[in-house]
């Protein structure tokens, strides 16, 4: 019996009372006292990811009541067997439930887009990788690679325990992402959402559903974070801690990368307040990804970010290890803060706007918006577009010529603008010159793929191994199948590692993307 079944057992009496005093037509209760406390006990052992125990708690229920076809269908979504669940959910004395109805849409959505998928499964990773297209498959080592260490991590921080298998749905495109979730496809796009962790999986959008990819791997991390989160509480974090640490852990299961707190998450908020875009934690809503622009989901980020980042460093080690603890028991979130921590969340929000007010605040890149001073985009695509245009066309002195005219500070902090200098330089034979594009990250706003796949091809061919690597791995984490990012990074000798990647290097080609300015 497990720590969330001898919990579920306090809400025995309580479900018991409610039954009991439920009645419908002709005075008759809907469902027995029995069924209704096995439903109830289903439901968190579910939603805790104890899937043996939760089938133990409805086989002990009737088959006929409403209660235990509902969280036999949500069971059944949990488990990625979304026929079954539909087939459950659509009983007519299950669908005419507000709940049966949601989750019966969200199975019909999980059936549409899983017909046809294909699964990947690495038993020794204990992890199942579902494609909604094959053409992704070759991602299954560095997916599998990326879910071993982050629930590694996940216990190292946070002493998160892990059913098997994890579950990983790779989606196409946004429409499949808000079918398979339930998150409204609009808000998805509004607030740049590429992944999600519910109903026991992650969906993750394609990488190559974005031009030129995403942070990916942090994503998967992140996602497993909130399944953990999900799994310790039952649930029961509030957003600000949810999203919070979640933030804070996606990057723990790996080395630091040169654009990790980078802006600084204090330095957004900062903004954010001066900008009025801040809310106050307990505000958030019901989803960051819900929130009404790209900009107010940054800030968002970024505060619960902060705060639970200051709330980890002056409180003790396993001060949310013991949170955790306390929402699980079911205590309101300001008593477990003030039983974990001494304070209530209102006391712990002062505190955090006193720190931030009294540090300085580091600019924030143009790129990021929110007030710092802004490129004129149009001028900067009209060059950039001019002059891979140019170097398509083999007028390499030409398209020199249009990136030279390329000059505010802003601009060259981007990465795809130093890449392609990089890469006409290189065509120009003045590699030399383009090294200082390349040097550096720290120069760069944010992580792009090809730009790190020359920095790493150049450094290999100057024979600085360790930098090549690093290269390599970055490029892979925001864009793995972009051509240069997956073939460049190949040992010519074949060793395991280039091995595993040659598929990876093969779905790239094969999508036949055409070089710059050819297309």
């Amino acid at each position: 019996m497990t720590f969330v079944t001898r919990k579920a057992r306090t809400v025995v009496g309580c479900a018991a009372a409610l039954v009991l005093g439920s009645t419908f037509e002709g005075g008759r209760a809907h469902a027995t006292v029995s069924d209704s406390v096995h439903a109830a006990l289903a439901r968190d052992l579910t939603i805790g990811l104890d899937f043996v125990e939760a089938h133990s708690e409805l086989a002990a229920g009737s088959a006929d009541d409403p209660t235990i076809a509902l969280e036999s269908g949500r069971l059944a979504l949990y488990e990625g067997d979304c026929d079954a669940a539909l087939i459950l959910l659509a009983r007519s004395d299950v669908a005419k439930t507000d709940e049966g109805a949601s989750l019966a849409d969200i199975a019909r959505g999980c059936v549409r887009v899983t017909a046809g998928t294909v699964v990947d499964k690495d038993d020794a990773g204990a992890v199942e990788v579902r494609y909604q297209d094959d053409s992704d498959r070759p991602l299954t080592p560095l997916i599998v690679e990326t879910v071993v260490r982050a629930r590694d991590a996940l216990t190292r921080d946070l002493g998160a325990t892990w059913p098997k298998p994890t579950r990983i749905t790779v989606v196409r495109d946004l429409m499949s992402l808000s079918a398979m979730t339930g998150l409204p496809q609009k808000d998805a796009q509004t607030t740049g959402t590429v992944a999600v962790a519910k109903w026991g999986r992650i969906t993750l959008l394609s990488p190559r559903a974005t031009h030129h990819g995403y942070t990916w791997r942090d994503t998967i991390a992140h996602e497993l974070t909130h399944l953990a989160v999900t799994r310790a509480t039952v649930d029961r974090a509030p957003l600000w801690l949810q999203e919070g640490v979640a933030k804070r852990q996606e990057v723990r299961w790996r080395e630091p990368g040169a654009f990790d707190d980078r802006p600084s998450s204090d330095a957004i908020v900062a903004q954010g307040i001066a900008r009025k875009l801040d809310r106050p934690l307990d505000q958030l809503g019901p989803s960051i990804a819900m929130l009404p622009s790209a900009d107010a989901a940054m800030v968002a980020f970024s505060e619960v970010t902060s705060f639970v980042r200051y709330l980890a460093t002056i409180g003790t080690p396993d001060v949310l290890p013991s949170l955790f603890a306390a929402l699980r028991a079911n205590q309101p979130i300001d008593d477990a803060l003030v039983a974990t921590t001494g304070s209530n969340l209102k006391n712990w929000d002062t505190k955090w706007r006193a720190h931030i007010s009294s540090e300085p605040a580091p600019p924030i890149p143009a790129l990021f918006g929110l007030g710092a001073s802004q490129v004129d985009v149009r001028e900067l695509q009209k060059r950039v577009r001019l002059a891979e245009l140019l170097y398509g066309r083999d007028h390499v002195p030409e398209a020199l010529g249009e990136v030279d005219r390329i000059t505010s500070p802003e601009a060259l902090e981007d990465g795809s603008v130093r890449y392609l200098r990089a890469r006409v330089l290189e065509s120009l034979g003045r590699q030399a010159d383009g090294e200082p594009l390349v040097a550096d990250p720290k120069d760069v706003a944010s992580s792009f793929g090809p730009w790190w796949a020359i920095r790493g091809r150049w450094a290999r061919a100057r024979g600085d191994e360790p930098t090549a690597g690093l290269s390599f791995f970055e490029a892979l984490a925001a864009d793995p199948l972009d051509v240069e990012v997956a073939c460049e990074g190949i040992d010519a000798a074949s060793t395991p590692k280039s091995l595993l990647q040659r598929p990876l290097c093969d779905a790239s080609r094969a999508r036949h993307e055409p070089p710059i300015g050819r297309e």
